[in-house]
């Protein structure tokens, strides 16, 4: 497979020198992206077969730039196809296995614990000869005692694998296409292991020495994290308060060995090449030292980063811009990004399924783009007659435009990837790119250098230290500063975007009109008239208190003649084992349950928040909690803190919270709720206390109107007393009881209900054995609709009348070639359930940053 991969690149690259060179780099580009349009993968003989016939087609009808879609495509599936494969194996046996390999991640001597990539090239128990390479990241067993492991030491470890599975959501971090991108074939638990061998004089093993120096050096220093982000690209030791800082200021991506730093390295390099050929004489030997001097600087801080996506792209683009201006040979900019982007999706097609990829060539396009248009040039480029100040008054007006340029045209990418954006990072990056960049660096570089002499690399660490604390300290002016964009104003991005490239390209007096229609468009279809009319009829009510009184009267007319012709929604969301309900109708909404929580997060920040923000909503009408156990109330004070809930309920007694006890009622946006269990509050709400509510909508006739009911996890002698308490009770969508437990969902009960839909909270590998088989076959030999989330993902349920639409996000929203279609299997191995594997999404969200 490599050697075709190469083979690929060669006739590529040999087409590279024809005339129609930027319309074939194009149509492979093409072919290569197309990948992420394939809901799955054609049968491989044929797909080679069809390709090859109709390129040869396409080049004899002279539709050149087709053949050079098809070679991408063809890589593109060479390249997918082998990640399959390889995902399909390492899911072969299951139990312990035996693997062997390398260590690839740089780690931590004072935190071993972290998760690492390993690289195994033979499998199996004991191994076998069979040479396939699998990437896999791994994490010792809790409790185990984790030995020192360093990167590029040969390990023997038994461990339990599975394949890539994430959540998957509306909005969120979606962990499948991170592994994608990573190239990551299965995640798993390590038991036990042993050194095989050492990694002393390898490439890997001097990287990780140096990095057990520098942190030996930055111990006790305020700023370690960063300063260990910006020598070697390691970003484990940001905490979440890090990153929000980074995140709203928009330095996240400074912190780290970025692009940029290449770029600066890679001039230092050519600039001292060039001192030295100054100094031992212009000669035809000497002719090359500036191309060597920036790729030796170049590569080595690339190395330093272990080879990054950014920095891949910067060194690739640098020294193919030295190697055209050695050379004499004359490219426009854009014909060089597009060779350096084709060259690295060649290289690694998959690698397109990460948000570095993107975010580090658009930003490099927009600066291009932004020059096209006229920022960086100016009346005085053409007089080298201009006085010091005049320079640096237009050095900082381009600076600032830059700035504003890349806030403007990479709205549409923050959002695809971040759902917002930070509006004060123009400001913020205007003081900090110059001053990390030309202080702060060349500290750590030079710390770096001289590691072997400890007291002056400790001098030049604590002088890094002391050189960040005045960014840091301006960044956190963009605290809590971050403004997410929801789904509906896309159209107003997008219309922002357009009227400000309009503005540089078009005259003002003569596009004004074609500007301001582009405006007006945007902002009807981000705010519709009948959304801002029904948002403004149905708020009218809620101002008026939080007392029984809404239940009844003005609110309960008002929002009947309302809200009567508008769909309501049920979405439970995907959180593994736990539970997250979203009930909503129009831009209200009711959370029941929030999901579990773990030292590093909880579902409510990384499922909830998100989804709900990629609606728009910044507050809730309600909250409920079914009851205490920490998988369903795990992330109430969360949503507590970030959505300031109108009122809550929960069948314990907790401060703050209305009873949700049998007899309550009240209506909602036109919607009827009536709590059937439990009988009494209780100080700790278990299993069987759980808060039972039938949802209806009663300004549709009898019988006309589907209803919902919400079970939490009771047991099956609270479902028998609740049928002999509602006897009539014939919901249309229940949700099972206790994620599918034996314990639960009797026959007598789902006799007296018949519901159409049963919808399950579960995870894909739940240490529990859930859902159980027979009650999983209870509900499908009643003709009950299945739904889980460890096999739909996100379900969504939109309800108007008595028509119920359901939405399936892993098959219906999100389905792509590298998701699995999942049947329910239970495993032993624990996985997305636990804590523990929370932990490793949240770690791996973090590197996906």
């Amino acid at each position: 497979m490599n050697r075709l991969r190469t083979c690929l690149g060669i006739v590529f690259l040999i087409s590279a020198g024809c005339v129609d060179m930027v319309r074939h780099t194009a149509g492979v580009a093409l072919g290569l992206l197309s990948l992420h349009f394939w809901p799955s993968l054609p049968e491989y003989n044929a797909f080679v077969s069809v390709l090859m016939i109709g390129s040869m087609v396409l080049a004899y009808f002279h539709q050149r730039i087709l053949f050079w879609f098809a070679v991408g495509a063809l890589l593109a599936n060479f390249s997918a196809t082998s990640y399959v494969k390889s995902v399909q194996f390492a899911a072969l046996e299951q139990g312990h296995i035996t693997i062997v390999g390398e260590v690839r991640s740089l780690l931590n001597p004072n935190n071993n614990v972290t998760l690492f990539e390993f690289v195994s090239e033979v499998r199996g128990s004991p191994p076998d000869e069979t040479g396939i390479t699998s990437r896999f990241q791994l994490r010792w067993q809790q409790g185990v005692p984790a030995p020192t492991m360093r990167q590029g030491e040969r390990w023997q470890l038994s461990v339990k694998l599975r394949p890539p599975h994430g959540r998957v959501n509306s909005a969120g971090f979606d962990r499948e296409r991170h592994f994608v991108g990573k190239g990551i074939h299965a995640s798993g638990i390590v038991y036990q292991g042993e050194r095989v061998t050492a990694s002393e004089g390898a490439p890997a093993g001097w990287r990780q020495g140096l990095f057990e120096q520098a942190v030996a050096h930055t111990d006790g220093l305020a700023h370690q994290g960063y300063l260990l982000a910006l020598g070697f690209g390691f970003r484990d030791l940001l905490d979440d308060t890090a990153w929000a800082l980074l995140r709203d200021s928009g330095l996240a991506h400074l912190m780290a060995i970025s692009g940029l730093h290449i770029g600066l390295a890679v001039m230092l390099g050519w600039g001292s090449g060039g001192l030295g050929r100054f100094l031992l004489g212009d000669s035809a030997r000497w002719r090359w030292l500036p191309l060597w001097g920036a790729i030796m600087c170049g590569a080595g801080y690339a190395w330093l980063a272990g080879f990054s996506l950014p920095t891949q792209r910067a060194l690739m683009m640098s020294l193919l811009a030295l190697c055209l201006l050695r050379g004499g040979v004359r490219w426009p900019s854009g014909q060089i990004i597009l060779v350096v982007f084709v060259i690295s999706l060649a290289l690694n097609p998959l690698a397109s399924y990460l948000a570095g990829f993107w975010l580090s060539f658009s930003a490099v396009g927009v600066i291009l783009l932004a020059h096209h248009l006229g920022v960086g040039r100016s009346e005085h480029d053409a007089s080298p007659l201009i006085s010091r100040g005049q320079w640096i008054w237009q050095t900082l007006k381009k600076t600032a435009w830059m700035q504003l340029a890349l806030l403007l045209f990479m709205l549409p990418v923050q959002w695809i990837w971040f759902g917002g954006f930070a509006p004060l990072s123009p400001v913020i990056n205007f003081i900090a790119i110059p001053w990390v960049s030309l202080i702060v660096v060349p500290f750590v570089l030079a710390a770096i250098v001289f590691s072997g002499w400890v007291s002056v690399a400790s001098i030049l660490w604590q002088g890094a230290d002391l050189a960040l604390q005045p960014v840091l300290v301006f960044a956190s002016v963009a605290s809590e500063q971050w403004w997410a964009v929801p789904t509906t104003h896309l159209p107003l991005l997008l219309g922002i975007v357009a009227v400000g490239g309009m503005g540089w390209l078009l005259p003002w007096r003569r596009s004004r009109v074609l500007v301001t229609v582009v405006l007006i468009c945007s902002v009807v279809w981000a705010f519709p008239v009948f959304h801002r009319s029904l948002d403004a009829l149905s708020s009218i009510p809620l101002f008026f208190a939080e007392t029984k009184d809404r239940q009844s009267g003005l609110q309960a007319n008002w929002e009947a003649m309302n809200t009567a012709s508008v769909p309501w929604r049920i979405d439970m969301l995907d959180v593994g084992h736990g539970l997250a309900v979203v009930i909503s109708r129009g831009q209200h909404a009711i959370v029941y349950d929030t999901g579990d929580q773990w030292p590093m997060g909880s579902i409510a920040g990384s499922v909830i928040e998100p989804v709900l923000k990629q609606r728009g909503i910044t507050q809730l009408d309600g909250l409920i909690l079914s009851h205490a156990d920490s998988d369903h109330a795990g992330g109430a004070d969360y949503i507590d803190a970030r959505f300031s809930p109108r009122w809550k309920r929960s069948s314990d007694r907790r401060a703050g919270y209305l009873p949700c006890v049998r007899g309550e009622n009240w209506q909602w946006q036109g919607l009827s709720f009536d709590v059937l269990w439990p009988p009494k509050q209780v100080s700790r709400a278990a299993n069987p206390h759980s808060c039972v509510i039938h949802i209806s909508d009663p300004s549709v006739a009898a019988g006309q109107a589907a209803s919902v009911l919400l079970t939490g996890d009771i047991d099956a002698i609270s479902e028998l007393i609740l049928a002999q308490h509602e006897p009539t009770l014939a919901p249309d969508i229940v949700f099972v009881p206790h994620h599918g437990s034996a314990t639960s969902s009797t026959q007598t009960w789902l006799d007296a209900m018949n519901p159409q839909y049963g919808l399950v909270s579960v995870a894909r590998y739940s240490p529990w054995a859930l859902p159980s088989p027979s009650i999983m076959q209870r509900y499908q030999a009643r003709d009950i609709t299945w739904l889980s989330t460890a096999e739909a993902g996100q379900v969504s349920v939109r309800i108007v009348q008595k028509q119920i639409d359901v939405v399936r996000y892993r098959q219906d929203k999100k389905a792509a070639w590298y998701r699995p279609d999942h049947t329910v299997t239970p495993s032993v191995l624990s996985s997305q359930g636990t804590p523990l594997a929370r932990m490793d999404e949240k770690a791996a969200e973090k590197q996906a940053d």
